[in-house]
């Protein structure tokens, strides 16, 4: 899936922007954090994967607030109610009348808001670690679970990262697991795009003294709230907000290992998003699923690159890859990734797979290469945009068997295509590398001899149909209505033949 286009509504002589992902299903409104710019969010593919799949249920529209990233910038925080309302005008823009809601943070209250006023239009509400309660706001108690020394260290904590904006630290305030070099590099490019440091300093202090605890009572529709267990809010803020709320109920996400990315963290939030707006829990192995893989590479790659020197090769590795990328989308396929001189494609069935794999090794032979190609099929599993499973590991080690300019296959996928068309060469059996047994594999004919298998055909002869048949035909083509009702008379006569014979 490419990035959306972004769309725009106009807000108070400002425009809001937004983008939406997936055409069809529930509708969902995720309302982003300001540091979440929405076009650069796709640059990690961890996040791809998220808005890949959510695509898959849902049609989703996300945004950030009002005069962050895309937006027009403006020159103050909108209050909550003018938050609220720029949902709502977003979801008229795209005719959504009703929705489930997913906050995150700071933007729970505007949502909070939508669910008590306007009960219509949501179906149902996620909170990620929702502020509800201001650390800062005055003449109140402390939010629930703080000591006066926990709320300083969690505010003297986020101004300094505030104070630094730009630079990713918010990454570790809000997952200590998140904070590796590549997230920090990834966050600070957000929010340097989505913001000035004053800007979002003054939303800081903003937040710092919102108070929106006795809305919650108001909301009607279910709702989870979400806890990060490593987060600097302690737990029992979150339990007393689920329990505010009279169908709210706290999960507490587990602990993320050290160094996950952005959109990994993301997929465990994606699956209560896809429960509450479908309604259907979704099973412990549907990231497993029946599919067929194609390795490639290229076979005296060393040899090439001694020959030609460096720079050729590596521009004609480019064109090489650049056509393999084009092959595998033509045929329904998708490349999972590129290693030094291989690559990883999965497709629904094997047929576009060998398809691919022969125009693939056809065309790096007109590059002067020589390209060698494995298919298998089987199970594997999804793990964000990475495949593992042990299908994978046969598919690399059938390719690692070909020969140059050669396409091999398991005995698995000859048997699936069969009738289609394609031609195979016994290869023997063979013994793959890590995997037990022995395998039988087969070569893909060439061109010529590919043209002798034919596909598998039928009889075309006309039905030898008799005078009634042909009447019953007719009739069934031009008065349909005419022949339920015979039918309906007939069962009628049967009946009452039946009660008389009892």
């Amino acid at each position: 899936m490419d990035p959306p286009g972004t769309r725009y509504v106009e807000r108070d002589g400002h425009a809001l922007a937004y983008q939406v992902v997936g055409e069809s299903g529930a509708d969902v409104v995720l309302f982003l954090e300001i540091g979440l710019h929405p076009d650069l969010m796709w640059t990690d593919p961890h996040i791809h994967y998220v808005f890949e799949r959510a695509a898959t249920f849902c049609r989703m529209v996300y945004f950030q607030r009002r005069g962050f990233g895309l937006s027009d910038p403006v020159d103050h925080v909108p209050t909550l109610e003018q938050q609220a309302d720029d949902v709502l005008a977003v979801m008229d823009a795209i005719g959504m009348q009703r929705a489930t809601l997913v906050g995150i943070g700071s933007t729970c209250g505007a949502l909070a808001l939508i669910a008590a006023r306007t009960p219509d239009r949501v179906a149902g509400l996620v909170f990620q670690q929702p502020f509800v309660e201001g650390a800062l706001r005055e003449g109140v108690d402390l939010p629930r679970g703080w000591t006066v020394e926990a709320r300083d260290r969690f505010v003297d904590g986020w101004r300094a990262v505030y104070d630094n904006w730009g630079s990713g630290r918010v990454i570790a305030m809000w997952d200590p697991s998140q904070d590796s070099p590549f997230n920090r590099r990834l966050m600070a490019l957000l929010e340097r795009c989505s913001a000035t440091p004053a800007t979002a300093r003054a939303h800081l202090e903003w937040l710092f003294r919102i108070d929106y605890f006795d809305v919650l009572a108001s909301i009607q529709c279910g709702t989870r709230v979400l806890h990060s267990a490593r987060s600097a809010v302690p737990l029992a803020a979150s339990q007393h907000i689920a329990a505010a709320i009279p169908h709210g109920t706290l999960h507490v996400l587990p602990p993320l290992p050290p160094g996950t990315s952005m959109g990994q963290a993301w997929i465990e939030v994606l699956d209560h998003i896809e429960e509450v707006a479908t309604g259907v829990h979704r099973p412990v192995d549907a990231e497993r699923y029946l599919a067929s893989v194609l390795f490639t590479d290229i076979a005296g790659s060393t040899e090439t690159l001694a020959r030609i020197g460096d720079a050729p090769y590596r521009d004609l590795r480019a064109t090489h890859e650049r056509q393999v990328r084009n092959e595998v989308e033509l045929a329904g396929g998708r490349l999972v990734n590129v290693a030094g001189d291989g690559t990883l494609s999965v497709f629904d069935g094997p047929a576009a797979a060998i398809g691919c794999a022969r125009i693939v090794c056809s065309q790096a032979e007109d590059l002067g290469l020589a390209v060698r190609a494995g298919v298998h099929t089987g199970e594997i599993e999804g793990i964000g945009t990475e495949l593992t499973g042990i299908t994978v590991h046969i598919g690399a080690r059938i390719g690692a068997a070909a020969g140059p300019g050669e396409v091999l296959v398991s005995r698995a996928v000859r048997d699936q295509v069969v009738g289609s068309g394609l031609s195979f060469i016994d290869h023997g059996t063979h013994v793959l590398k890590g995997v037990p047994g022995r395998w039988q594999l087969y070569s893909l004919a060439t061109t010529d001899a590919a043209a002798a298998g034919e596909p598998s055909t039928v009889s075309r002869k006309a039905l030898s149909l008799n005078m009634i048949d042909r009447a019953v035909l007719r009739m069934a083509r031009r008065a349909p209505h005419v022949l339920r009702a015979a039918a309906g008379m007939a069962n009628a006569r049967q009946r009452r033949l039946s009660r008389r014979s009892d």
